[in-house]
């Protein structure tokens, strides 16, 4: 039998490499992008992700496929980028109702909260880690399939004319892509800060999304009292934004098309400040146990 030894070292302080808060807010929201999507874990996880991934990139392939043959916007059954969006607002609907709530949910549930905030991070940056992450892969599904059109139409000779042009509609992806990915990330880290437990905040986001889609039409639409009540559609909302952003207006849509832009700018900004603030507030009061 192997005699057992211990040898007292003493405490050994560590030397390594000290990079603080901004390398701890980029390992946190790289992990947290992994486990959005569903990597390192097992394939039933990683379904929603790449169903939501397949929604937004899938019409774009195919648009780029038909513009081969058919290489002039207007016959392709898109008469403008803003009409995109429209096509994958139901893969931003499935991903910030049932896939977002996973990046902050579980950290609570398990305890992993009190762990982050024992290192540099603070609350406040904990959550804009959190918030950079969920943006990130929104921002993959805004902006990644317009961009791969515009730069495909560029390609078959379809395109924008001229360099203006494409700086133009260039821009106009990149604000309306932006303005959606936060918005939406920022709904979805409101209301999942009301609950530690997933499913929980999923059901909340998907029926609260569809509760303002019905009571924004219903009030506008339905018992005619304004056209301002429209703004309270939380889904129709970001997409109108998108075609003003556009020069454009979806009047053939939901009575929200029928609002000024004024007010659908000043509306978009304000909730996602609003949902910025009170993702922070709740934060700030939650208990940390360890």
């Amino acid at each position: 039998m192997t005699e057992a030894r211990i040898h007292d070292r003493g405490y050994l302080a560590y030397d390594g490499a000290r990079h603080g808060t901004r390398r701890a807010m980029m390992n946190l929201s790289y992990h947290t992008v992994q486990r959005v999507l569903g990597l390192k874990r097992s394939n039933w996880q990683k379904v929603l992700p790449a169903l939501a991934l397949l929604i937004a990139f899938i019409p774009a392939i195919v648009f780029i496929g038909i513009a081969a043959f058919l290489p002039r916007g207007e016959e392709l059954g898109l008469d403008s980028t803003a009409d995109y969006y429209g096509f994958i607002t139901g893969a931003l609907f499935l991903f910030t109702a049932f896939v977002a709530p996973e990046a902050v949910c579980t950290d609570r549930r398990s305890g992993m909260l009190g762990l982050y905030l024992a290192s540099p991070l603070s609350r406040d940056t904990y959550l804009m880690a959190k918030f950079a992450a969920v943006a990130a892969v929104l921002g993959t599904m805004t902006l990644g399939p317009p961009l791969l059109m515009l730069i495909a139409y560029t390609l078959a000779d379809a395109g924008p004319e001229g360099v203006v042009g494409w700086l133009t509609e260039l821009g106009r992806i990149l604000a309306s892509g932006t303005a959606v990915a936060v918005f939406w990330t920022a709904l979805s880290l409101a209301l999942s800060s009301l609950t530690s437990r997933r499913a929980l905040a999923s059901v909340g986001i998907f029926v609260g999304l569809l509760a303002s889609s019905a009571v924004g039409d219903g009030l506008s639409e339905g018992a005619e009292i304004g056209d301002s009540y429209a703004l309270l559609n939380l889904v129709g909302l970001p997409l109108e934004a998108v075609y003003r952003i556009f020069g454009e207006t979806n009047t053939e849509g939901p009575p929200i098309g029928d609002v000024d832009t004024w007010a659908i700018y000043l509306t978009l900004i304000g909730l996602i400040v609003a949902f910025g603030a009170f993702a922070r507030w709740r934060y700030q009061r939650i208990e940390v146990q360890g």
